[in-house]
């Protein structure tokens, strides 16, 4: 089966990390240069998760057509598409606020990037998890013959 979804999946867990070391340099030196790079790497995580969220759902759409996903994964991959447009939303405030952060010049709002990025990271680490539970427990995306194999152990 051919999947879009993952590898876009992993820039968006991946970046906020990378953003949220720019920013606590950025509020430890005090250099701008680290400022800038925090909202660029925010903007490029929130690019990415359109694609993410796109390909998730063609992903979704063809699990469900094949019934490639053991049917208790249906209910957590619903789920799991919802949430995926909370962090496109959750991205999309932080890179917000850091964008006017930026242009404001206010170190309160430098600080709050901070915690904005850190829910950023602690959403997009829970909604992997679900992901991966998605396809390592509940077989979503794998050829329909391994699930049935799987559903015959379990049944033993």
């Amino acid at each position: 089966m051919n999947v879009l979804h993952p590898p876009f999946v992993h820039f968006v867990i991946a970046l906020p990390l990378a953003a949220l070391f720019s920013q606590l340099t950025y509020v430890a030196t005090k250099d701008k240069t680290y400022s800038k790079a925090a909202i660029r790497i925010m903007a490029f995580a929130l690019l990415v998760s359109f694609f993410a969220v796109f390909t998730g759902l063609i992903d979704a759409d063809e699990i469900t057509k094949n019934h490639a996903i053991l049917k208790n994964g249906l209910l957590i991959l619903n789920d799991h598409k919802t949430f995926g447009f909370v962090i496109v939303i959750i991205l999309f405030i932080t890179t917000l606020t850091k964008w006017f952060a930026i242009s404001k010049n206010s170190m309160s709002l430098e600080k709050l990037s901070i915690l904005l990025i850190i829910l950023t990271i602690a959403a997009s680490l829970y909604q992997g998890n679900h992901g991966g539970s998605l396809v390592y427990k509940y077989s979503a995306g794998i050829d329909n013959k391994i699930i049935q194999k799987r559903t015959i152990q379990k049944n033993q």
